[in-house]
């Protein structure tokens, strides 16, 4: 008969002998904490008052139930669960001395399992993958010495004060500008973009820094961190940890979009006070680019960044995503399926609805950043990477948390409680579904122009003074009617010349000849007479269209004021003559929506311009092929237009994405207020159609399209 070995009793590790306990912050429910300080890999561990109690008893070598027994000496009440725990705890985070077999086989163990292939590893990390440089922390010692100055409060209210005031020029030239952000959103201009993100984040790492070193922190290290494949600076102010008031760590967290901010008020001040140039367009990358990173990607909560260690801090729970996806996944399987599992951690209701909200804010949030991402990845790439990086993101950042998520549905589904207000929801939103499949009727919004059916832009016949004007702007002309009276000094001149010339030829003419010379010569004079003659008709006729006549009956339009005595030219339209009885209006529909419409289809126009107009129209015909440019640069986004476009090399306007024209008519009656051309939005009631297919389909073709090669 064998005997199998006894199983020796775990037995208390060694702690290492470099790491340091000291005070930390309190807690949410403010009871007191330490921190256990790594100093070999500058990490920092949260100890709450029972963890020190075990440390400050803590005796290596001694079995688990010895221990106890100490501490049952000691007054102080352990189960070997919790002392077992703990052990694990220091364990798995390399806070003992392997001193044993078992120990260094542990070690390896985790070591083993923690390794992952390089692929595994570049899947996780290619969207963020940090590089360390340098240990930067002499040199922010000697520059904060000279720099100190500028954290004062002087400084950063002076910097609110311009922040202000060039905010304010911005909104009184906010044309101006929101034109050179268009101006500038090409593939230079994006170059630009770049340089500048650099520039910007440079500022707001070192404002981290700067804001570490005025607390007593160690900055252990800045270095590349590469966002998207694209590199921005970092920096490590993890030391932050020991700072004892949570409002301190806020500050330092904060610090990087404070300094980002107050160097957009910099910028936005100059740009509203420096003359167009390369000044200027420098201000005006860096307060757009200061201003787009610190609102939207900065501030924002929903991702790892200052943002939301910031709001962490504020509210007093650290690892708070961690926590809170517990208290979601916790709420959403009681809402549908009233699993009564015991609430994650002890919160009061308050506090577990806060977390719960931003736990499911923040799914939604993540939902639609890596479906953006996905399609940003598939667009910087060649095809075949572009798709399978796609898919990638998909799959694993979006597809297998909801496959996790359902499998515990599937494995806990006999502990489903199904009461009739849960029926009822399921109701409610089968409902909705529905609604979706069933046809519903479509609005669909076209961007337009109206234009006068007959119009002529008139321009002077030759260069001259504008001698009378009988027409003004906006005055109603009949055909025929005189609209101005223009006098040419040259071609009164030329006339002259041309009479007086004619009239010596005729005087020549007059002489009888008497020898062959003479009649050669007469002969001559007869044809430069005629020269002449239809010389003095040309100019005859150019002066007799000095007087400008109306072609046909209509509104007249002038860009800028006329005046009598007002020099005019060729180049330069005079005005322009428009006849407002018929009206064509011109819309065009992406390709999405073409199938909606059809000819006859009613719909409604209304000007950009507001003033109450409305014109009814109805489809009169839709093109079968897109257009190649955009005749109406109104209508295109460079000019605030509702049609994405960019500019070719031959300047015209290409759409983005395929449209059609469409034709219609006015069915109403035209106010006086209309002007020849009008740019606007007709509003046409589309066909019936399945909501749900219509963009199923739409997916499915832009599949079918993008995996071309």
């Amino acid at each position: 008969m064998f005997l199998s070995p006894a199983i020796e009793a775990p037995r208390l590790p060694e702690l290492r002998q470099n790491l340091k306990i000291m005070p930390g912050s309190a807690d949410e429910y403010g009871a007191p904490r330490w921190l256990l300080y790594d100093g070999i890999r500058h990490r920092y561990f949260t100890l709450s008052e029972d963890a020190v109690m075990l440390l400050e008893q803590w005796q290596p070598g001694i079995t688990v139930d010895e221990f106890i027994g100490h501490l049952d000496v000691a007054g102080i009440e352990f189960e070997s669960e919790e002392i077992t725990a703990f052990i694990d705890f220091l364990t798995q985070n390399n806070l003992i001395l392997a001193r044993n077999e078992a120990f260094i086989q542990r070690f390896y163990e985790q070591h083993i399992s923690g390794k992952k292939s390089f692929w595994v590893w570049l899947l996780h990390n290619y969207l963020f993958i940090k590089i360390p440089l340098f240990k930067p922390d002499k040199w922010f010692d000697r520059w904060l010495v000279k720099l100190d100055w500028l954290f004062t409060t002087k400084v950063a209210a002076l910097l609110i004060v311009m922040g202000l005031f060039g905010s304010l020029m911005v909104i009184r030239r906010w044309d101006e500008f929101s034109a050179t952000f268009l101006h500038f959103f090409t593939t230079e201009g994006l170059m630009f973009y770049g340089l500048t993100l650099l520039l910007v984040k440079s500022v707001h790492e070192l404002g981290h820094g700067f804001s570490a070193k005025r607390r007593g922190c160690r900055v252990s290290s800045m270095g590349i961190a590469f966002m998207m494949m694209f590199p921005v600076l970092y920096t490590d102010t993890t030391d932050a940890w020991k700072l004892g008031h949570r409002s301190e760590r806020l500050r330092i967290v904060t610090a990087g979009v404070r300094a980002e901010l107050y160097l957009a008020m910099i910028a936005t001040f100059l740009w509203s006070i420096l003359p167009s140039g390369v000044l200027s367009s420098v201000a005006f990358f860096i307060a757009t680019t200061s201003w787009v990173t610190s609102v939207l990607v900065n501030i924002s909560p929903f991702m790892r960044f200052d943002g939301y260690y910031a709001f962490s801090d504020l509210i007093g729970i650290e690892n708070l995503q961690q926590r809170s996806f517990a208290m979601g996944s916790w709420k959403l399987r009681k809402m549908l399926w009233g699993l009564n599992d015991p609430q994650p951690e002890p919160f009061t209701r308050n506090r577990a609805n806060l977390l719960i909200g931003y736990a499911w804010c923040v799914w939604v949030y993540r939902f639609f950043l890596f479906l953006g991402i996905a399609l940003m990845v598939y667009q910087m790439f060649f095809k075949v990477l572009g798709i399978l990086l796609f898919v990638v993101e998909i799959i694993w950042f979006i597809g297998l948390p909801i496959i996790k998520e359902l499998a515990v549905w599937k494995e806990r589904r006999k502990e489903f409680n199904f009461t009739r207000r849960r029926i009822a929801s399921y109701t409610a939103v089968f409902a909705v579904l529905v609604g979706f499949v069933m046809h519903i009727q479509e609005h669909v919004y076209l961007p337009a122009v109206a234009i006068a059916d007959q119009k002529q832009t008139i321009y002077p016949p030759d260069a001259g003074i504008l001698e009378s004007l009988y027409a003004r702007h906006g005055d109603e002309v009949s055909e025929g009617d005189i609209l101005a009276i223009l006098r040419s000094d040259e071609l009164d001149f030329e006339l002259e010349k041309v009479q007086q010339q004619i009239e010596q030829i005729n005087i020549k003419l007059s002489r009888s000849a008497s020898s062959i010379e003479e009649k050669n010569l007469q002969a001559v004079n007869k044809q430069q007479l005629l020269r002449l003659q239809e010389a003095e008709k040309g100019l005859l006729r150019r002066i007799n269209n000095l007087v400008i006549k109306a072609p046909f009956s209509g509104l007249v339009n002038t860009a800028e004021p006329l005046h009598e005595g007002r020099w005019v030219n060729p180049d330069k339209p005079l005005l322009t003559l428009s006849n407002n009885s018929e009206l064509a209006v011109e819309g065009f529909v992406s390709e999405h929506q073409l199938a909606s419409l059809q000819k006859g289809h009613p719909g409604v126009f209304m000007p950009h311009q507001g003033g109450g107009i409305r014109l009814p129209v109805e489809i009169e015909n839709i093109t079968l092929g897109a257009v190649y440019s955009l005749p109406y640069p109104e209508l295109g986004s460079t000019y605030s237009g509702e049609i994405a476009i960019r500019q070719g090399e031959d300047g015209r306007l290409i759409p983005e994405e395929a449209h059609y024209r469409v034709y219609m008519t006015v069915k109403g009656d035209i106010p006086e207020e209309f002007h020849y051309r009008m740019p606007g939005t007709v509003t046409v009631e589309g066909d019936s159609q399945n909501w749900l297919m219509y963009h199923l389909e739409y997916i499915v073709a832009t599949l079918v399209r993008e995996s071309g090669f």
